[in-house]
């Protein structure tokens, strides 16, 4: 039986959170939820995902995973809200433990275990979730960063940003431990499924109806990563034109390395402290 999948674009961010629906049993999972955040006065809201959770209990849904696609710099992880809203269990690469062991001890994270045990659940390689009738399964994408993964049911992937639309190609990564090759390279592993299968992509921009695409349309015509676009070619263009991390890259670090909850807020009253990312 196919899931029931929504997604739920947040246009601050261009993110799209999924919603994922096993008919027969009414059990669901998450991908990639969002925070409200700005970053000029650090203040956080929930509403976003707080508008999933609520279509949820009306529909009066069981919650099991919240999958996370990678640690995130593009946004914060609303994870550890929606855990404590529903009970649904963390997942993410079980490679996340090298990002970890490298950003916590830069990021001032105390209090985080480095072993990973704030998440759930470290899903390897090829690993299958269970949620009622339906099987998920983890496929590791160590080149885009430590810990990325996507998530298969059926001939449908859940992407998150390991690709974007074809005219958007791959996405900047200001991620430690990303590089321009193994950003290709986990976007050639999706490219390699059968040309038929779905990319639910996390991330489209401005443009919310762009979220669902297929392996066919992106080889063709992915600027980045589609089959007229060598790796050599990607990371010489990409190389010539480096950017700087965002003003959501330091806070959104912050969150995910401790399992989408807030850090504590400090004497001086803030939350999120500054730090040079590109020192990591």
């Amino acid at each position: 039986m196919q899931p029931e999948i929504t997604a739920f674009h947040h246009p601050a961010t261009g993110r799209v959170t999924y919603l994922i629906v096993d008919p027969a049993t009414l059990l669901c999972a998450f991908v990639d939820p969002v925070l409200d955040y700005d970053p000029l006065t650090q203040a956080v809201d929930t509403g976003f995902v707080d508008a999933m959770v609520a279509q949820v209990r009306a529909r009066d849904l069981g919650p099991t995973w919240i999958l996370e696609t990678g640690v995130h710099t593009d946004h914060l992880s609303a994870a550890g809200h929606l855990k404590y809203e529903t009970g649904a269990s963390i997942c993410i690469g079980a490679g996340v433990l090298d990002s970890l062991q490298r950003l916590t001890p830069a990021l001032g994270a105390d209090g985080v275990d480095l072993q990973g045990w704030d998440f759930d659940k470290l899903a390897q390689d090829g690993e299958a979730l269970p949620m009622g009738g339906i099987e998920i399964t983890a496929i590791a994408l160590p080149g885009r960063l430590p810990g990325a993964v996507a998530y298969q049911i059926g001939d449908v992937v859940f992407a998150g940003c390991a690709i974007l639309p074809p005219d958007q190609g791959l996405a900047d990564s200001d991620v430690p431990g990303a590089d321009a090759a193994g950003l290709h390279a986990a976007a050639r592993r999706l490219l390699d499924l059968p040309p038929q299968t779905r990319l639910l992509l996390g991330q489209v921009g401005a443009e919310a109806e762009a979220w669902d695409t297929t392996v066919a349309q992106q080889r063709v015509g992915n600027i980045d990563a589609g089959d007229a676009v060598p790796v050599a070619a990607f990371a010489a263009r990409r190389a010539s034109a480096l950017t700087s991390p965002g003003p959501l890259t330091a806070p959104a670090l912050q969150v995910a390395v401790r399992a989408g909850r807030l850090p504590p807020v400090d004497a001086a009253g803030l939350r999120f402290q500054a730090v040079d990312i590109s020192t990591l």
